[in-house]
């Protein structure tokens, strides 16, 4: 969960945008101390102090995650008190998946993806049914993806 958040937010910074991450859950900040809810409230607390740098905040529910001002009234001591997410991050890979066809399904996004992160060279996959807009999507992404490598490779990194 650390690896990952921590690739979601360079990816977010890719377009430009300051990540806001919320780790995702059916509890909120500790209600329940055991699985998924116990793995991202400790992913967290290592986040928070090996990189305070970061916008990221958990375990808590969707809802919350999404309105900035329920979650400022039950939890106003969040690190993303006040600020819109815009990065979530999900327990495991089925619940994601749900989410994102969910979503995708009903008309309320547009998707751009899938992103491979964490590997030792950029790789974009497109899907079979992937439309025009998502082909210039990813080669749009295979571009930056490319002049940050590029960049990395010029400073030494």
């Amino acid at each position: 969960m650390i690896d990952i958040a921590k690739l979601a937010n360079n990816a977010v910074q890719l377009f430009n945008q300051e990540p806001v991450i919320a780790m995702l859950s059916y509890s909120n900040f500790g209600e329940r101390n055991v699985g998924s809810p116990a793995m991202i409230h400790d992913a967290v607390a290592y986040l928070h102090e090996n990189n305070p740098e970061m916008l990221v905040d958990g375990e808590m529910q969707v809802n919350f995650a999404l309105d900035k001002d329920l979650r400022h009234e039950k939890f106003p001591f969040s690190k993303i008190d006040g600020k819109n997410v815009n990065t979530l991050i999900f327990p495991n890979l089925s619940s994601s998946n749900i989410a994102y066809k969910l979503m995708l399904e009903i008309g309320m996004c547009d998707t751009i993806g899938p992103i491979q992160m964490g590997l030792n060279k950029p790789i974009h996959i497109l899907n079979v049914e992937s439309s025009v807009r998502d082909i210039l999507n990813m080669v749009t992404i295979a571009v930056i993806d490319a002049q940050v490598e590029e960049q990395k490779l010029l400073q030494g990194k």
